[in-house]
């Protein structure tokens, strides 16, 4: 029985062993991939190699140990857990000829459930009163993700940043819900009239904070105001937010902090083509 159970463990071990071989083998052609992607003379390279980064990808996920892998290398994947680390998004992007960004994104879960997202249409701002499928994905760049409970079913807050044109992009709180065998993002738990999701437009020449506060619970923006002559709105130095409350999110017109307090940074987002604001 000793004997046996010694010959189980090395048989983990040796699994393990190589699974991790495998994965690091596998980050090494993806990060020569995307190297490529960004280096490529027009879309039809760009999109050659970027049909071959999603089947790398799809692949790399499936493997056991990719949850926990760090994929260090790889600078132009954004990857990033929810606070829970029961999910972990990756995405990215690149800009065509035309200047339009094409995004891209999986969703991996604890569960091993993985899901891709491909944008099939241009960059557009979603509507804030309707789900929207997974099909129908807008494009962005997630950089946070908070648990909510909702029945006894787990949601995901995402902040997310996306690219509209040359002169706008917009930063959005939006909602993901697990719908059996594939995702659906936007849900009513805002308390500001029939709202599935929050989408902020904003001029591309400035930044927008859009944080999350652990620990007020809050989730803490700028006020947007018209651009002088412009039709594009700018962000002041005064803050709103949505303040979690019982998994709902109760809108605060004015967000103070005191003298111990710093306001949000606007953080850019660390990945993708160029520094996203």
């Amino acid at each position: 029985m000793r004997r046996l159970f010694l010959v189980m463990i090395l048989g983990c071990t040796l699994c393990s062993s190589f699974s991790a071989a495998r994965i690091s083998q596998d980050e090494i052609s993806l990060k020569g991939l995307f190297g490529r992607l960004y280096k490529a003379p027009s879309d039809s390279v760009r999109s050659i190699l970027n049909d071959s980064i999603c089947h790398q990808l799809n692949t790399t996920l499936h493997n056991d140990s990719s949850f926990q892998y760090a994929f260090d290398s790889l600078a132009y994947l954004g990857k990033i857990y929810s606070t829970d680390h029961q999910l972990r998004i990756y995405s990215w992007n690149y800009i065509s000829d035309a200047g339009d960004y094409r995004f891209f994104s999986y969703f991996q879960f604890a569960t091993k459930k993985l899901i891709q997202l491909v944008q099939k249409r241009p960059c557009y701002l979603p509507d804030e009163d309707k789900a929207t499928t997974a099909n129908n994905w807008y494009g962005a760049l997630y950089y946070n993700a908070i648990p909510i409970n909702h029945g006894n079913q787990i949601q995901y807050i995402l902040l997310g940043w996306s690219h509209l044109s040359e002169s706008e992009n917009f930063k959005i709180i939006d909602v993901l819900s697990l719908k059996d065998s594939t995702i659906e993002f936007g849900a009513p738990i805002f308390n500001t009239e029939s709202r599935y999701r929050i989408a902020m437009p904003y001029s591309s020449s400035h930044s927008l904070a859009l944080q999350y506060d652990a620990k007020r619970s809050l989730f803490i923006f700028n006020h947007l105001h018209e651009e002088s002559n412009k039709n594009n709105k700018i962000p002041d130095e005064s803050f709103s937010g949505y303040q979690l409350v019982n998994n709902k999110l109760i809108y605060k017109e004015e967000v103070t902090f005191d003298h111990k307090e710093e306001s949000p940074p606007r953080t850019k987002v660390e990945y993708g083509l160029e520094p996203n604001k």
